[in-house]
């Protein structure tokens, strides 16, 4: 998978064969073992019933038997220890999602681990560089095992905040349809609360686990998007009357200060800007009168490619870049898995049959994503955090715009670009977990790096 190693993956799920020269194992890019400040935790997967209202119980995959998981808090400089111990079962991993981790933390099964067996356990170590909102998730059949309820969110504190927040609430999207169930907001279907008074200034961490996008918006007050997947934005303006798009695995932070009077209603619509009657999420005092439930809302999306103020930044448009390419997203009918049915392609291939991008450490990379195949498709490149340069060939006007996961609509183009900073194997596919499980899946590979793990259904290590 670079310029000393090649891996290959068959369709049919039987093992992936490496072969390398001289080279790297994923297993020697590791966090350091001590730090000044060390923040450990233990997630044990389990089998619970999960009551999410409107009289629907799931049998969901549960970290710590809640789904969400808990929410894991670090601050800046923290090395972060998690133990995974298993007992369900199938294999599990997780994948830090957003977070800059060393490569065997990534959590990638067959390329970064072996999936952790029923009875098994498996310890991560990262340093939490970053601060923002990030989540974490299974990265073994991960199409059917974040469904089933195997996520949860990260926090990373800043070192030393420049915001204050009153009241800080997750509101982590999820779908149970393929257990029976719906959409919730946390663990609920229903109406999800958080509890504000009256001038408190509160921060809304908003998550999209499922893999199709959602729209949202508050009604009642204006809000700022203060961060996108994690990363501040430069003076953000105050909107109202407009739907934040949120695509699988993305991550937007909305600040904004409580009324006088009265509540916040925090509205979910589809992909289409429809109103869903559930679920929902009031935020303010209890027994404060709450918004009405609009009937429908003006359709205006949120383009963050015009919002805020520019600065200077490390990467823009007139950077010298070492390496130049592309990713033509579509569809199309095909064979996968030994199976006929509708695939999903990076410039016309499916995993395995697509080139990975190779790049060298300090590389600056460009890409070009081009949506051909008609459907959304918000796609998240593993290890690295990418600037966003272009939507649809005109450069950003407002804040500069950091992301790990982009959604890129029907008919649209974005041009992003990183530094190749963290060497290892890192994966680069649709955060459409469907879409990514037949064939929306490539690879990023630094040259000379090695895994001694296996992709396939011999060896359990079945990433998407």
């Amino acid at each position: 998978m670079g310029s000393a190693c090649t891996m290959t993956m068959p369709m049919d799920h039987t093992d992936t064969s490496t072969s390398c020269g001289q080279s790297t194992p994923v297993t020697s890019l590791q966090a350091p073992q001590t730090a000044p400040s060390v923040k450990q935790f233990t997630l044990t997967t389990r089998v619970v019933k999960l009551n999410i209202g409107a009289g629907k119980t799931v049998d969901a995959w549960t970290y710590n038997g809640t789904a969400p998981g808990p929410t894991l808090r670090v601050r800046q400089g923290d090395l972060v220890v998690v133990k995974l111990v298993n007992t369900l079962p199938e294999g599990v991993t997780i994948h830090w999602h957003g977070v800059r981790v060393p490569n065997v933390a990534d959590g990638v099964a067959g390329i970064t681990q072996n999936a952790v067996k029923p009875g098994q356990s498996y310890t991560y170590r990262f340093l939490a560089t970053d601060p923002g909102t990030y989540w974490y998730h299974s990265h073994e059949q991960s199409d059917e095992q974040v469904a089933r309820g195997l996520f949860g969110m990260l926090i990373v504190d800043p070192a030393q905040p420049t915001e204050r927040d009153d009241v800080d609430a997750q509101i982590i999207l999820h779908d149970w349809e393929s257990l029976g169930g719906g959409i919730t907001i946390n663990t609920t279907q229903q109406v999800s609360r958080v509890s504000a008074q009256a001038g408190e200034w509160v921060r809304l961490r908003l998550l999209n686990t499922r893999n199709h996008p959602l729209g949202i918006t508050l009604v009642g007050v204006p809000f700022t998007v203060s961060a996108l997947d994690g990363h501040d934005l430069n003076k953000p303006q105050p909107l109202q009357k407009i739907l934040l798009p949120i695509g699988g695995g993305q991550r937007f932070d909305v600040r904004f200060q409580m009324p006088k009077d009265g509540m916040v209603r925090l509205v979910v619509t589809d992909e289409q800007g429809e109103v869903l009657q559930a679920p929902a999420a009031l935020i303010g005092p209890d027994g404060a009168s709450s918004p009405a439930l609009p009937a429908s809302l003006p359709l205006n999306w949120f383009d963050f490619s015009r919002y805020g103020e520019p600065r200077v930044d490390e990467i823009t448009p007139q950077s010298h870049f070492d390496q130049q390419t592309q990713m033509v997203l579509g569809r199309q009918l095909g064979f996968f898995n030994g199976q006929f049915f509708m695939t999903y392609t990076i410039n016309g291939q499916t995993m395995p049959h697509i080139p990975p991008i190779t790049v060298s450490p300090g590389q600056l990379i460009k890409i070009r994503i081009v949506d051909e195949s008609g459907d959304p498709h918000p796609i998240h490149i593993h290890g690295h955090t990418f600037t966003v340069l272009s939507r649809n060939g005109h450069p950003l006007t407002g804040s500069p715009v950091h992301l790990d996961t982009i959604l890129v609509q029907p008919h649209e183009s974005y041009e992003v670009a990183f530094r190749a900073d963290n060497p290892g194997l890192w994966m680069d596919h649709c955060h459409n977990l469907n879409h990514a499980a037949h064939g929306m899946s490539m690879m990023i590979a630094y040259p000379n790096i090695s895994t001694p793990f296996s992709m396939g259904s011999d060896s359990g290590n079945i990433p998407e």
